[in-house]
């Protein structure tokens, strides 16, 4: 037995605790202290080295741990693999994995212990390959892993996440014989959370025989991982009520997908209670989860109580005010973070580019971001994940290049939350080549990558690629969440995709999304655009938590049926319409040809507060242009208090054409082509309009201009379902479809049957 482990029977002539209070010290005091006339071999004890380095190792005190170390070699110790593994560990916390390698690399004979802090070091690193590598080499050199090895390892592939390597590993463990081994089912519930395959890490949790808190807290991370908050609260709350109690990090999982204000509150009461609310990081996360809900006040109180807010506190609060509109104030906290003795970092910029991004302030973000690189500070992964939301907003592509080749630059690309925000910028900035691009080099994608490149694909009208990179979600085993679902109800829409619009509302009965606000009003506009408004009717009238964009929906639906006095009804029982909500039944009047109707809903709008934009003008002029009002069409666009665009335009456009009106559609038509738009359906319906009166001169001179500014028509475009494939076809393209002449030949007789029977 090595007296390492033996008990001293006195104290040596200096006490630990003295010791462990030199570990703060800086390196002058330290060289101060063992320069003293006491020999450091009279003060040190081989059998305190171990305690000491752990002290070192906590406070990544690297100063004193060389220093330990010298002791360690001159006494012969190096060698001894019990200290290795302590000089491995400290010297990795401090990030000099270097060094932990040449000390693993001398000891000749390696055994479990050495390899698990070896294994551990590189992880801490963030060299996830050179970890697997040195496992998959000493294994092969007769080392036997144990628990901890597996849930090393199993912790590496989730943080690279690496599912192909994890699952590899996970069956290793299973020949060892390690599968209902707790601690590396807890890595492993861990791993398929992070890797999105919450299936399996459901699996897992339900097979435990026995649970303790980490088990809790890794399938509460994996669902929330995989955006099922929903579940998440769920298991938290079958966690209270179990045996086991919820630790700080329960608290703080939970905290963070709050729905209300409510539950924050009562989280914070059970913090109070359990005495978790001293402990920085649930007062940061109670601090933040205030402010996102609006409770600046309540976020301000827990900010006073604490003994010494550090910077992630005083992050916290100025986020919390940030988020709410309140940038004064921020910027007030701002100074005095500052004179309190810390200087605002990337993490405060971030929130406040966040929060104003988030408050459709998108220029003020990005001079804020501007601001900051311009103080010297260096964006990280959460500074882009941050501001990409608003250069999507602007719709700026060339700052979204070069955020993306910064990321690129400083290895930010391969995370995750950065690809995925690109993904969405991309797309939203109509570039959908490069958001197809980004998605593509997404290892292990979660729901969110999934549902990025869905959204985008619908966002631009690509509603079959859509469509199919569902169903490779579905065999990724990724499980869908509301954002994925709604999204793809909309491309069922899209191309009025009946039967697979059912099938995807009968997965989410099954799933309960179907009381999910936002599935539910995806599924009446669904059945709506699919020429089933009986179904959108069942669908509403099913939900009992009906909200404005439930009824919205509704309305929308009426309105492509044409169905204007069951829009308005559902109007007026709408107690405080949006913007949406005029759009939808002014739109409804147009359609069912209610035009005193649709005029008393427009001027109605400032009695609700709401001035009205463009879009809604848009309605109005199509309104009273369907009707032949087209002077008084004619007389609003010229009186609007905006500046009328090429839309609003359009419609007056449209209904001359309708009622044969040369003199206004020819005046419409030159402020359509000075305006500079390229939509080519307004050089055609104006080219049609010239041609309907013989004016044949300004027909071949508009396609001369048309071929000057490079407009083309754009060829129309049908869909059809047949045996459950979507077929798209499009004019003049007969290559588009394997049977295009058996389909012509059946045309041309259905042609000719139809002359026979006329």
């Amino acid at each position: 037995m090595r007296l390492i482990y033996l008990k001293p029977l006195h104290r040596p002539a200096i006490s630990i605790i003295k010791l462990n209070s030199l570990n703060c010290s800086s390196v002058a005091a330290s060289k101060k202290y063992f320069n003293t006339k006491t020999s450091v071999s009279s003060i040190l004890e081989s059998k305190y080295y171990d305690r000491l380095l752990e002290d070192c190792t906590l406070s990544k005190n690297l100063v004193l741990g060389k220093l330990i170390h010298s002791r360690i070699v001159i006494n012969g110790l190096e060698k001894d693999s019990f200290f290795v593994t302590k000089l491995i560990c400290l010297y990795s916390v401090c990030g000099n994995v270097s060094k932990a390698e040449s000390i693993f690399d001398r000891l000749s004979v390696h055994n479990v212990y050495t390899l698990n802090a070896m294994i551990r070091g590189y992880s801490t690193n963030g060299l996830y390959q050179q970890a697997v590598n040195l496992f998959y080499e000493k294994k092969k050199g007769g080392i036997k892993p144990d628990s901890y090895t597996f849930s090393c390892l199993l912790k590496v592939c989730a943080l690279s996440s690496d599912l192909q390597q994890g699952e590899k590993i996970a069956k290793l463990a299973e020949e060892y014989g390690f599968e209902s081994d707790l601690f590396v089912s807890n890595s492993l519930i861990a791993m398929f959370g992070k890797c999105g395959r919450l299936i399996d890490a459901v699996r897992v949790f339900e097979k435990l025989g026995q649970r303790d808190i980490v088990s809790w807290n890794s399938i509460i991370s994996a669902y929330i991982e995989n955006g099922n908050d929903w579940e998440a609260m769920d298991k938290f709350c079958k966690l209270v009520r179990s045996e086991l109690r919820p630790d700080q990090v329960s608290i703080i999982s939970a905290l963070s997908i709050c729905s209300s204000a409510t539950t924050v509150r009562e989280l914070h009461g059970y913090s109070l209670k359990s005495g978790y609310e001293s402990n920085p990081t649930v007062r940061n996360s109670l601090i933040s989860m205030y402010g996102k809900f609006g409770r600046t006040e309540e976020a301000h109180f827990v900010f006073n109580y604490a003994v010494k807010p550090d910077k992630i506190t005083w992050n916290a609060l100025i986020s919390s005010y940030a988020q709410n509109g309140y940038f004064e104030k921020s910027r007030e906290l701002l100074q005095d973070m500052k004179d309190s003795g810390f200087d605002s970092d990337v993490v405060t910029y971030s929130g406040i580019i966040s929060s104003l991004a988030q408050n459709d302030q998108s220029n003020e973000a990005m001079n804020l971001f501007i601001e900051m690189v311009d103080l010297g500070l260096k964006p990280d992964v959460i500074t882009i994940a941050s501001t990409l939301p608003a250069v999507s907003d602007l719709l700026y592509f060339d700052y979204c290049k070069e955020i993306h080749g910064y990321s690129y630059r400083n290895k930010f690309e391969s995370d995750r939350r950065v690809q995925n925000a690109l993904i969405s910028v991309y797309s939203k900035c109509g570039s959908i080549q490069n958001a197809v691009q980004v998605f593509a080099d997404v290892r292990n994608r979660d729901v969110i990558s999934w549902s990025s490149m869905i959204v985008g694909y619908v966002q631009n009208g690509f509603f079959n690629e859509a469509q199919s990179t569902f169903r490779e979600m579905i065999i990724d085993k990724t499980e869908p969440n509301p954002i994925t679902v709604t999204s793809i109800l909309s491309a069922c829409s899209g191309i009025a995709c009946f039967r697979r619009g059912k099938e995807i509302h009968l997965w989410a009965l099954k799933n309960g999304f179907e009381a999910q606000t936002f599935v539910g009003s995806a599924l009446i506009d669904m059945y709506a655009k699919c020429g089933r408004i009986e179904y959108s009717k069942r669908v509403f009238d099913m939900i009992t938590d009906k909200n404005l964009v439930t009824w919205n929906s509704m309305i929308g639906g009426y309105a492509v049926h044409g169905l204007g006095k069951e829009a308005l009804d559902a109007f007026q029982r709408v107690e405080k319409p949006d913007h949406v909500s005029f759009i939808a039944v002014l739109s409804a009047c147009n359609h069912g040809g209610l035009v005193d109707e649709g005029i008393k809903i427009f001027n109605s709008m400032k009695d609700f507060g709401l001035n009205p934009r463009e879009s809604h003008y848009t309605c109005i002029v199509d309104l009273l242009g369907r009707s032949g009002w087209l002077n008084e069409a004619l007389n609003l666009i010229r009186t609007m208090p905006v500046e009328a665009n090429a839309d609003i335009w359009g419609a007056l456009l449209s209904a001359c054409k309708i009622h044969s009106n040369l003199e206004i559609g020819s005046y419409t038509g030159s402020q359509i082509i000075e305006s500079g738009s390229e939509n080519p359906g307004y050089y055609v319906l104006l080219s049609n309009i010239w041609a309907d009166f013989g004016r044949w001169g300004e027909v071949e001179v508009m396609r001369k201009k048309m071929k000057e500014r490079g407009v083309r028509k754009v060829a129309g475009c049908s869909w059809i379902e047949v045996n459950k494939e979507v077929y798209s076809f499009v004019a003049k393209d007969r290559t588009e479809h394997p049977e295009w002449k058996s389909l012509f030949k059946m045309l041309r007789s259905l042609n000719e049957h139809m002359k026979e029977m006329s």
